[in-house]
């Protein structure tokens, strides 16, 4: 192979690698749009399930303390009965260790 050839290959080749960056350009741009407007998105989306996850939390807290007002009695042999599940099933989890 000559030096003409040599330079003949390099030559074609990075006009080959030139025209394959500027057609790969536009697309990557795009991609990168597209990512941009993704993550805008999920942040959005995040902050609208973290302020009803808030309001869903603060429901349920209202809830628990209208019945435990309207119904302490039974309030409290629930909470002794769920008290009495959670030992059962620590002592369950610890013995099988």
């Amino acid at each position: 192979m000559t030096s003409a050839n040599v330079d003949t290959i390099r030559n074609s080749s990075a006009d080959a690698r030139d025209q394959v960056q500027r057609a790969a350009t536009p697309a990557i741009q795009e991609g990168k749009r597209q990512a941009g407007v993704l993550l805008d998105q999920s942040g959005d989306l995040i902050s609208k399930v973290s302020s009803r996850a808030g309001e869903t939390a603060a429901d349920l807290g209202r809830r628990i303390i209208s019945y435990t007002t309207t119904n302490p009695l039974t309030a409290l042999l629930l909470a002794v009965g769920v008290g009495a599940l959670l030992i059962g099933a620590t002592r369950s989890l610890q013995s099988r260790r």
